[in-house]
């Protein structure tokens, strides 16, 4: 009699810690991860602000990508539209705020050091460049989450910088 009562005791705490551990396992899966709201392609305008004669408004397009190992950190390669094809801009890591809905990249090329602010807003993300050390905004940008296929083929991923 012990042995059975000891052998039910075993039996039910077995199927409750495998409950538990199930419903913690589908709670992760379930739960969105860190970048969800982020990741994926977005397109739209990229609109110079202020007074820069090389600068020209572009219809631009965002891919941002996991970071294997950096749970706050999405890849975004910035191509641009021209004559209908896509050509590559660059790649940044951009950190990624889930409780603000934020991407940050901030970034130094040639002498240019810079901040891209974005805020998601459901599928729509509307941003700036800020131009460092005197915080002047360079450009306003609105884009919008698409499909990939909606778009010219993307650019071979060693077309950007740093790969």
């Amino acid at each position: 009699m012990m042995k059975t009562l000891r052998q039910t005791l075993i039996a039910t705490l077995l199927v409750v810690a495998l409950t538990c551990g199930c419903s913690v396992i589908h709670s992760r899966a379930a739960s969105p991860s860190l970048n969800a709201f982020v990741l994926g392609t977005w397109t739209g305008e990229s609109i110079c602000v202020g007074n820069r004669p090389a600068c020209k408004n572009e219809v631009v397009v965002y891919r941002f990508e996991e970071i294997a190992g950096k749970p706050a950190a999405v890849t975004m390669l910035a191509d641009k539209i021209i004559q209908g094809k896509r050509e590559p801009m660059g790649k940044l890591e951009c950190q990624y705020d889930e409780s603000k809905g934020t991407v940050t990249c901030e970034f130094t090329i040639r002498q240019t050091h810079g901040l891209w602010q974005y805020q998601i807003s459901g599928d729509t993300m509307e941003g700036t460049l800020v131009l460092l050390p005197n915080k002047e905004v360079g450009r306003r940008v609105k884009v919008k989450r698409v499909d990939d296929k909606e778009l010219p083929a993307a650019p071979d991923r060693k077309d950007y910088d740093g790969d």
